[in-house]
């Protein structure tokens, strides 16, 4: 049986240019990003030519949303989230790559992930992911990287697991306490790629 080597699908930014463009290679203090995909090495590259801290929390979709426990009731979303992304206590990102996983998550779940993620952000982090523009269209997770400032790619689809809980760009201003939604370019999958900053 022959295994074919996982070809990476490059596609043009036109928003993830102005999100690293704030942050010059030549700054004295370190880039700190956080991508809560698996580690990319198209990703450890792009981010080499900066001083940078990069934490990949590779998350897995199906595990995103706690279980119910015995008694039916939903546990600590805040909880569940913490454990699964481990950030060091005292740690600040810059940057936070969401990419598919906020559609993952319910409406109380992305708030809790606000949550968990405010006391790692400052004045001037900034994010970038998806969102939809038409929360109808069937969408399955991706896997991404950064090959160049304007040139993300896709190194899988997921076919096992759709987009549980598209949100639009509205819906995502109103749930991410902390980020605000400040640009949007549509992409022909009908995936809306989004740059947020902190309020």
């Amino acid at each position: 049986m022959t295994i074919k080597p996982v070809i990476p699908n490059g596609f043009a930014s036109q928003l993830f240019p102005t999100l690293v463009t704030a942050f010059a290679p030549s700054d004295h203090r370190p880039l700190r990003v956080l991508d809560l995909g698996p580690a990319s090495a198209a990703t450890v590259a792009f981010f080499s030519q900066y001083r940078c801290t990069l934490r990949f929390a590779d998350l897995n979709p199906g595990e995103l949303m706690p279980p119910p426990g015995d008694d039916g009731e939903v546990p600590d979303r805040d909880a569940h989230l913490r454990r699964l992304l481990e950030l060091p206590l005292g740690s600040k990102f810059d940057i936070c790559l969401f990419w598919d996983y906020l559609n993952h998550l319910d409406d109380e779940a992305v708030r809790a992930l606000a949550r968990v993620l405010r006391p790692h952000l400052h004045s001037a982090s900034r994010g970038h992911g998806f969102a939809v523009l038409n929360r109808g269209n069937a969408l399955h997770h991706q896997n991404y990287g950064v090959m160049a400032a304007d040139l993300l790619m896709v190194t899988g689809e997921s076919r096992r697991q759709p987009l549980a809980h598209p949100h639009s760009q509205a819906g995502l201003n109103g749930l991410l306490g902390g980020f605000e939604v400040t640009r949007g370019v549509l992409r022909a999958d009908g995936r809306l790629e989004i740059l947020l900053r902190t309020l």
